[in-house]
């Protein structure tokens, strides 16, 4: 029943969002804010389409690490190395980001995340600091304190997500052994399950995503000879090789309309048409799947546009960004 519900959610997105998708016209009204090296940069969706990058607005954020955005709560989040930072996107349009004054959640004295990330939730915001082996959540309206989940028992290699389940979010979380997901705050609690990896991994994890219109988690990791993609669906756990041989870092990036792309030595389509290895030997860095059916990649300084309409995806453009983003977000305006 749970499933059914998701793919009808599915189908209506994509029947919403059908006339302003991927090759199809007219296109979407979105900027992309890409973080890296200390700024924010918001590009027009359409014009990284075109092969015009040039950013509309740059917002300097020293320390930066990572950024996230909810459509549901209109938010741009930003993850520095000792804060988070909500910021409003009302005022944002095709022409410019303002950049508001942001609700801010101070992290504990000590902490430093620097190396770290966000995982957005239902209505949390994660943030893991792998250095400082601690993680935080935070209500995605930049409401109340951040509280800290326990990670008791979990290695220093381990990544995190949020699941909804049941109108609680729990921590999902992967290690080279298993897949699964607890409570955030008590280990030993309800709701809870963990699924031994089959075959088991040697390097990663290297990523973990909550697809949440199938209700499912999505983790990658590799053996010694391939990269291994793992989906744990209710309480089964299934996996499947993805790109190609010689593994190396590779990352996620998905969105529920859109699609789903693994990338890193190369990319491969998952969703919405499956993919060959596309590129096998070039290096992505930093990906993006929009709610607009395209896929923006980061290789060095330099940027990539796919189409995923067609299969195998087309390629629309190259361009030089003159900066390295480690982190992309698809942001929707009027």
């Amino acid at each position: 029943m749970k499933r059914s519900w998701f793919l009808l959610l599915a189908l209506a997105h994509l029947v919403l969002l059908s006339a302003c998708t991927g090759s199809q016209e007219p296109p979407l009204p979105a900027l992309v804010a890409m973080g890296g090296g200390g700024e924010v940069r918001f590009y027009r969706a359409k014009d990284l389409q075109g092969g015009t990058a040039s950013p509309v607005t740059t917002w300097n954020t020293p320390g930066l690490q990572d950024l996230a955005y909810s459509h549901g709560f209109g938010r741009l989040y930003l993850l520095l190395g000792d804060r988070l930072e909500a910021y409003p996107t009302q005022g944002f349009g095709g022409d410019a980001a303002p950049q508001p004054s942001p609700t801010t959640a101070s992290l504990p004295g000590g902490v430093d995340c620097t190396g770290g990330y966000l995982q957005l939730g239902q209505n949390r915001l994660l943030a893991h600091c792998p250095r400082a082996s601690r993680a935080f959540l935070w209500n995605l309206d930049g409401s109340g304190n951040l509280e800290e989940a326990d990670l008791t028992g979990l290695p220093p290699e381990v990544l995190l997500a949020l699941f909804p389940q049941g109108g609680e979010e729990l921590l999902a979380y992967m290690t080279r052994q298993a897949l699964g997901y607890r409570p955030p705050k008590n280990p030993s609690g309800t709701p809870s399950l963990e699924k031994p990896l089959d075959p088991q991994a040697s390097q990663g994890p290297y990523g973990l995503k909550l697809d949440r219109l199938q209700g499912r988690l999505l983790g990658l990791a590799a053996t010694v000879s391939e990269v291994r993609l793992y989906t744990l669906e209710g309480d089964t756990l299934a996996s499947r090789k993805v790109l190609g041989d010689f593994p190396q870092e590779s990352r996620l990036a998905l969105d529920p309309v859109g699609g789903t792309v693994v990338f890193g030595q190369g990319f491969q389509v998952l969703f919405p048409r499956e993919s060959p290895v596309q590129e096998p030997f070039r290096t992505y860095t930093a990906g993006l799947v929009g709610q607009d059916g395209y896929l923006y990649l980061v290789r060095g300084q330099g940027l990539e546009v796919y189409d995923l309409v067609p299969s195998p995806p087309v390629f629309l453009r190259s361009q030089q960004l003159n900066f390295g983003p480690t982190s992309l977000a698809f942001i929707p305006v009027e």
